[in-house]
This record gives C-alpha cells, sequence and structure tokens, in this order.
C-alpha cells in the first residue's frame, strides 16, 4: 500500500490511509507492506512515530479542531495492534532513497507468501465444494 507522505502529514489524513490500509491488509490476507512514498519530499519519520507512539499521535491530533479530529484520536488506540504487525518502507522514486530495502521486503514478503499464506489457502481451497 503506497502512501503519499507530503498528504499524510495532517493526523486526520494519516488516519484516514491507515484505516484503509488495515482493510485491505485484512481482506486480501496476504504480505503487506506500508510504503511512505515522496520522502525526498517529507521524511516519513512523523507517520512512523505515530505508528509507534501514540501520545505523539494524540498531541498531533489535539489540533485538530473538527470532528474527523476526535474520531481519528480514537482510531489511533485501535489500531495500535495493526501497526505492531505492519512491515513498512520509506522511500524516494525520484532519489531512488529507500528502494533497496523496499525490495528486500518485497522479496520477504513473497517468502511469507510461499511459506505460510500460500499453503493455508491451498488448503482451504482443497476443502470447499466448489473445487
Amino acid at each position: 500500500y503506497v502512501v503519499d507522505t507530503p498528504r499524510t502529514a495532517s493526523p486526520v489524513t494519516f488516519m484516514s490511509n491507515m484505516l484503509y490500509a488495515c482493510s485491505i491488509m485484512y481482506k486480501l490476507q496476504l504480505p503487506f507492506i506500508l510504503v511512505f512514498n515522496k520522502t525526498d519530499i517529507v521524511q516519513s519519520a512523523f507517520a512512523t512515530k505515530w505508528m509507534t507512539d501514540y501520545d505523539a499521535f494524540q498531541a498531533a491530533v489535539q489540533e485538530e479542531k473538527a470532528y474527523a479530529g476526535t474520531l481519528s484520536a480514537s482510531m489511533g488506540l485501535v489500531l495500535e495492534e495493526f501497526y505492531q504487525n505492519i512491515v513498512t518502507a520509506s522511500v524516494s522514486a525520484v532519489t531512488g532513497d529507500g528502494m533497496e530495502s523496499l525490495f528486500d521486503k518485497i522479496r520477504e514478503a513473497g517468502e511469507e507468501y510461499h511459506k505460510t499464506y500460500r499453503p493455508r489457502m491451498e488448503a482451504r481451497y482443497n476443502h470447499s465444494p466448489c473445487f
């Protein structure tokens, strides 16, 4: 899942992206990498901090005056488990920074797919009356 890092600097937009990423990850049940792009414009440190430090996210949300800010604040705690299990990468398509690390994580996700996810899917489909 690719996140436009500069546009995610708002806590409400960040939370919207995280909820969408979470729903995709759980729906597909496949290896998942959350990629923060355009880090040549805005570094992703704020986002990874918000993912690992609930208080930092809450402090950022306090500056939001809209209802969505209150909703985002309450959702921050809900996504704590999601953040613990997510693989992230920070890249710049313009400068190439972080690309090698992303490729490594994609290779690891491929290995995880073949070792963990594919056997589970095959077992599920082999026991399905439709197949």
